[in-house]
C-alpha cells in the first residue's frame, strides 16, 4: 500500500512537472515560429517594395495589381544614364549616355518573381495590393500598399495590424516593421 501511494505521487509529480515545463516552453516555441514566418513575409514585402519603386521610376505611378508589377519585375527595362565629364567645366567634354538594363538582372537576380505574390507558409494565399494617388500639400503623390491578409501573430490579428509596406493613405513607402 505504501509503495503504491509513493508510485502514484511520483506519477502525479512527473505529470505536473511536465505540464509546468510545457506551459513555459510552448509560448517560446510559438514566438520562434512567428519570428521565422514574419521574417519570410518581411523579405518578400521588401522585394515587392523595391519592385514598386522601380515601377514608379519607369511608369510614373505604382502598380495596382500583381500582374503588372511582377511582369515589370520579370521583363521590364530601366533607363540608366552615365555621365562623363563635368557640365560646369568648360575644359572637359561632357556627355551623357543612355542605356537600358533588364530590371530582373539588375535588381532581383535569382529571386523567384512569379511567387512573390504568395504569402510564405500559406500555399495559395496572396498579399493584398493597392495603389492610388493622394494630395499632399497641394501636390498629387502616388501611393501603394502591400499587406499580409492573414498575419501569423495572434497579437497582430487582434490589433488588426498586419505586416505591410507602404500606405494607401500617406506617402510612406516603408514597412511597418521598420
Amino acid at each position: 500500500m505504501k509503495y503504491s501511494i509513493r508510485i502514484g505521487l511520483l506519477v502525479v509529480i512527473a505529470v505536473l512537472g511536465y505540464l509546468t515545463f510545457e506551459s513555459i516552453a510552448e509560448p517560446i516555441r510559438y514566438q520562434k515560429q512567428v519570428a521565422i514566418k514574419e521574417k519570410a513575409v518581411i523579405e518578400k514585402l521588401s522585394i515587392l517594395r523595391d519592385g514598386q519603386l522601380a515601377y514608379r521610376e519607369n511608369k510614373g505611378g505604382f502598380a495596382g495589381n500583381f500582374t503588372d508589377l511582377l511582369d515589370f519585375m520579370q521583363n521590364g527595362q530601366l533607363k540608366v544614364l552615365i555621365q562623363q565629364g563635368d557640365k560646369d567645366d568648360s575644359t572637359t567634354v561632357y556627355k551623357v549616355e543612355e542605356y537600358f538594363v533588364n530590371v530582373k538582372d539588375s535588381l532581383f537576380g535569382d529571386v523567384d518573381i512569379p511567387n512573390l505574390k504568395f504569402v510564405p507558409f500559406k500555399d495559395t494565399l496572396q498579399f493584398n495590393i493597392a495603389s492610388g494617388e493622394i494630395k499632399k500639400n497641394a501636390v498629387t503623390v502616388p501611393v501603394f500598399e502591400i499587406s499580409d491578409p492573414e498575419p501569423f501573430s495572434k497579437e497582430r490579428r487582434k490589433k488588426n495590424d498586419p505586416l505591410k509596406v507602404g500606405s494607401i493613405f500617406d506617402a510612406n513607402y516603408s514597412g511597418n516593421w521598420d
